[in-house]
């Protein structure tokens, strides 16, 4: 199932080869780039990236990688999945190290857990 948003503003992060290329796109800290071409997740239109810091290590793994904040805007589509979206702008912030992006999932963790109610379970009687 996919979604899509015309008019939000996502702060997000994304995955780079060691050269700040992305599937043969050349990136670079502090630009911003469009596209008028359709905008779909995990297809070539538009620029990916992901809301949740950690999910970007399941599209570029730590030790070859570089990953920078991001914030996307106009057409953003996304899917149940994970936290990766496709839009139609992107800029690309500040690079990131491991630790960093570490201490932003932590903080979008926190601010993005909802609070539910406790189910007694059968397991958690016991010693």
């Amino acid at each position: 199932m996919s979604g899509e948003n015309k008019g939000e503003e996502v702060q997000g992060f994304k995955g780079f080869n060691h050269d700040w290329t992305c599937r043969d796109f050349q990136y670079a800290e502090g630009q911003t780039y469009t596209t008028d071409a359709e905008v779909v997740r995990c297809a070539a239109g538009g620029f990916h990236s992901c809301e949740n810091p950690l999910d970007v290590f399941g599209y570029y793994p730590p030790g070859r990688s570089r990953y920078a904040t991001v914030i996307t805007s106009g057409k953003i589509c996304r899917d149940e999945e994970d936290s990766k979206i496709a839009s139609a702008s992107i800029t690309v912030g500040a690079e990131l190290s491991i630790p960093k992006l570490v201490e932003a999932a932590i903080a979008w963790v926190t601010k993005n857990a909802k609070a539910v109610e406790a189910v007694e379970a059968e397991h958690s009687k016991g010693d």
